[in-house]
């Protein structure tokens, strides 16, 4: 891919190719769609030639508000500046949307996630919580996880 990276807002034209990035039968984006389309978060994408990168979730109705939420960037897209792209975005719609700050969780064991966001200029809080969640594999399993994450803030320029 040499072509450059776009990041907006998904809509429902999407949904095909959104769909073709999950779990069989999961329907996350089908889901983040109808969320977005009634004001409780943003959804967004990033694309190169239009082949879809990664995904973000902008949630504005969470305890820490807004809060940055299920960035995902395809595997073959690591590296590629995709997660980086997303969380600019992200930071932005915040600013525009009149928030001074930006929250996110990471997972403690989630290595790379936490070089990303700390190198974008996060900070931990000190506040570490563990959360029972719903997890669905690549092969549609569906169970219970348990995570512990480490509650991040970033101070929007």
């Amino acid at each position: 891919m040499t072509g450059e990276i776009v990041v907006r807002r998904c809509t429902d034209s999407d949904l095909d190719l959104l769909g073709k990035n999950e779990p069989p039968n999961s329907a996350i984006a089908r889901s983040f769609l109808q969320h977005q389309a009634i004001g409780n978060i943003v959804y967004a994408a990033v694309w190169r030639d239009q082949q879809l990168m990664g995904t973000v979730v902008l949630d504005l109705t969470s305890e820490y508000r807004p809060e940055l939420k299920h960035l995902f960037v395809q595997e073959a897209a690591r590296g590629d500046g995709a997660g980086t792209a997303l969380c600019i975005w992200t930071e932005n719609y915040a600013a525009e949307a009149g928030f001074n700050k930006l929250y996110l969780g990471v997972g403690v064991d989630n290595h790379g996630a936490r070089r990303l966001y700390e190198r974008l200029g996060f900070k931990p809080v000190g506040q570490a919580t563990t959360t029972t969640y719903q997890y669905v594999d690549e092969s549609g399993w569906s169970g219970p996880r348990v995570g512990v994450r480490c509650l991040c803030e970033f101070r929007i320029r």
